[in-house]
């Protein structure tokens, strides 16, 4: 155990070291001394946190392994896209100096002005700073820069901040799945929560999402432990969702309901009078509706703005509602989201390679991760426990809610979509991880029949677009394409039901 800790230490300090050598190089500002060993520094703090967290949370090896990869990976693809976007990205002033994201670009751009002046750093928070509608990330990142970089702007620096407050939160959800469920579930939602692709890219960037997914996986672990320690749950819980309001309050309310709704179908509903049950329900579809009638407005006006925006930029956008109608206009644009990155037209388009081969990384993900979920929304219904089931069906409602949520509200957007909906990644990954274990152990069929429809669909509309770009093979039209895709899907989803109905009367009848 001894040396197991000194290689880790090692480890600490050497990547603390060759971080610092490489934005000293990469990024040196005035003085390339100060920015090696600002960042060695707060590179190693952040691994020696990360391994302390682990061990104290009673991380397997498999978990230190994922923890290390997590952060390295985020960090090391930042530094790349940071080196190869002035080059081989768009000509783009944000591309030009080494982002990925617009918003990051600016409220980045903004934080380290405003670093420079006199002016205090919460100012971050006042109206002029239209850059970040909440002003936590401009404010952690302008004190960044004042404090710790003052001879020259690293962008680099905030991306080691949100590899790490991603990383974070990864020991805190391994813990509260193994002692909520069970290690394998644990193993699983662990690896999919630290190679999840659009967590890369988010990680990899001057981005919130990654720092609000930390954080909510934190609380998530809040909520775990209540019965073996009220005192770290409350600690756990108050300050994770203190530091989310910090950086986005709107984020706050949707993760605060989800940590609330679970808190009280786990520690609370069980335990009180029919009366109070009753009363529980009442007032929760009270508050849902209160929720509901005081952000409609917003919801409705902001998805409209968006919904127009996405129409007048994109020509593609444009000529795929001609195709499929006005009446269908809004539940296309939404649907539409729901499948962004979209996977076919990433392949296909004739982007740049680089923003191409990023698109088609986030995509894949999105397109591995979809069959897991469901797979899992199919397999909880066969669970005895009833407490259980609750808990789990409490999990897709949230995920499906904010995933529309997500795809109303960014207008079919490919980028503000998926990082909408990874704000709520620490439910997806264990409902995915959950969903794989299940499949292996218990030799079900339902993911792997999701997964060759997902092929299917997948290949016709490559073939789809490719005829749209290239001219290539001959094009189907859209709504007898549409048609006959879904009469595969149901050819195949119900040839599956039959089977399993049929496969259970079997074996009742050798039993």
């Amino acid at each position: 155990m001894k040396n197991y800790s000194k290689k880790m230490g090692f480890i600490n300090i050497a990547g603390g070291l060759i971080t610092g050598f490489l934005v000293a190089t990469i990024n040196p500002g005035e003085n390339p001394i100060i920015g090696f060993i600002t960042v060695g520094v707060i590179t190693s703090a952040c691994l020696f946190f990360l391994q302390f967290s682990a061990r104290k949370l009673n991380g397997n090896r498999q978990l230190t392994t994922a923890i290390y990869l997590a952060f390295f990976l985020r960090l090391l693809i930042g530094i790349l896209l940071f080196i190869l976007l002035p080059s081989f990205g768009y000509d783009e002033p944000y591309n030009n100096t080494g982002y990925l994201y617009l918003d990051a670009y600016r409220r980045d751009t903004d934080a380290w002005q405003l670093a420079q002046s006199d002016a205090p750093i919460t100012a971050a928070f006042q109206e002029e700073f239209s850059t970040d509608q909440y002003g936590g990330l401009l404010t952690l990142s302008a004190a960044v820069y004042r404090y710790l970089s003052p001879d020259g702007h690293r962008p680099l620096l905030i991306l080691i901040l949100t590899s790490f407050f991603y990383t974070i939160g990864l020991p805190f959800f391994w813990n509260a799945v193994k002692h909520r469920w069970n290690e394998k579930t644990a193993n699983a939602s662990a690896w999919i929560y630290a190679l999840y692709p659009e967590s890369i890219i988010l990680g990899a960037s001057q981005m919130r999402e990654p720092i609000l997914i930390g954080l909510s996986a934190i609380a998530f672990w809040g909520v775990s432990v209540w019965d073996r320690s009220k005192k770290k749950s409350l600690l756990a819980i108050a300050i994770s969702l203190i530091a989310i309001v910090f950086i986005s309050s709107k984020a706050a309310i949707a993760i605060l309901a989800a940590i609330a709704l679970w808190f009280w179908l786990e520690h609370l509903l069980e335990k009180s009078s029919k009366l109070i049950c009753t009363l529980s329900w009442f007032f929760l579809i009270l508050l849902i509706c209160v929720g509901v009638l005081l952000s409609w407005n917003w919801l409705v006006d902001s998805s409209k703005w968006d919904l127009y925006l996405m129409e007048s930029a994109s020509g593609r956008i444009q000529w795929e509602l001609e195709l499929v109608g006005e009446q269908y206009r809004v539940p296309f644009i939404v649907t539409y989201g729901l499948a962004q990155p979209v996977l076919p037209a990433t392949i296909a388009y004739p982007g740049i390679p680089l923003t191409r081969a990023v698109a088609i990384f986030r995509a894949v993900g999105w397109y591995l991760l979809i069959p897991l979920m469901v797979t899992g929304f199919l397999l909880f219904w066969k669970q005895p426990d009833k407490k259980y089931k609750r808990i789990m069906l409490l999990f897709f409602i949230l995920i499906i809610v904010w995933t529309l949520i997500s795809s109303a509200r960014a207008g079919g957007d490919q980028w503000d979509n998926p990082r909408y909906r990874s704000i709520f990644l620490t439910w997806m990954a264990f409902t995915a991880g959950w969903a794989w274990v299940e499949t292996i152990t218990k030799h079900s069929f339902w993911l792997w029949r999701l997964l060759l429809v997902e092929i299917i669909y997948t290949s016709a509309f490559i073939q789809w677009y490719l005829n749209r770009y290239y001219g290539l093979f001959t094009r189907m039209a859209f709504w007898p394409m549409i048609k006959l895709l879904l009469a595969i899907g149901a050819v195949i989803i119900a040839g599956g039901l039959i089977f399993d109905v049929g496969y259970a009367k079997l074996k009742e009848r050798d039993q």
